[in-house]
């Protein structure tokens, strides 16, 4: 059983296409009730399940993971996706959005691993991907919570590696760039109507040229890489931060 977070929309949805396409079965949990429930009733080789949930809340998550245990049995893979960003200087902070990004991304991605990683440790086994960015890496404007945030989960990463690794449960991070999902459509909406007099396309196009590879990424293309993560492909690796980023941070 794979437990995704965030997976009602963008890179957690097409993950959970991947994975339910490939034949397992899938707890989605997220806020979305309307995407969630959507997603939840495609036909795939695995079964989906929707279990609204608001990942800040840890005994919320607790909850929603052991319902789908009884559902579908111990997990094997978990996939901590959710997470929120909100642009803002320095000088334009409000304390109730830096609230609201610590406590999704950072917060909810170790309340997600604190639910999953104890069934995993009986069965001395599983694969934990986590969802950091390449501002793991690299700075951005406008970016300083989140940028926080995705480092922290960097760290995360290696510190539960660690713990985590001699009870036979390997985890590591991927660090994408710019995706095309719709977090980015809206935050680059909200750019564009400040700096680019409300084309969005030309801030798309500004995107991709600071990549090397000359585009942003899909959502599909960074849940391939969570799929390898969780396989036996990968069974030499733990504890590290994989940039999916088409060259941003090799610059």
């Amino acid at each position: 059983m794979v437990v995704i977070t965030g997976g009602a929309t963008g890179i957690g949805a097409a993950a959970v296409r991947k994975f339910a396409s490939e034949g397992y079965d899938v707890a989605l949990l997220d806020i979305n009730s309307e995407a969630g429930t959507e997603l939840s009733e495609e036909k795939h080789r695995g079964k989906i399940r929707f279990f609204q949930t608001d990942v800040r809340h840890k005994n919320a998550l607790q909850e929603s993971v052991d319902q789908a245990v009884q559902q579908f049995g111990p997990p094997s893979v978990l996939f901590a996706n959710a997470g929120i960003q909100k642009l803002s200087s320095l000088f334009s902070l409000k304390e109730e959005d830096v609230d609201a990004i610590i406590d999704v991304n950072l917060k909810g991605t170790l309340y997600a691993v604190t639910a999953v990683a104890p069934f995993m440790r009986e069965t001395r086994s599983g694969h934990i991907v986590l969802m950091a960015s390449d501002q793991a890496f690299v700075g951005k404007e406008g970016s300083i919570v989140y940028g926080a945030t995705k480092g922290a989960v960097a760290q995360l990463t290696k510190s539960l590696s660690v713990e985590l690794s001699p009870l036979g449960i390997h985890i590591n991070a991927v660090c994408p760039a710019t995706v095309r999902t719709p977090l980015t459509e809206r935050i680059f909406q909200d750019i564009a109507d400040t700096q680019f007099e409300g084309d969005i396309d030309a801030i798309w196009k500004a995107e991709a040229e600071a990549i090397p590879i000359g585009r942003v990424a899909t959502p599909e293309e960074i849940a391939e890489v969570v799929f390898f993560l969780t396989q036996p492909a990968s069974s030499y690796m733990t504890g590290a931060l994989i940039p999916v980023d088409g060259g941003l941070t090799a610059q």
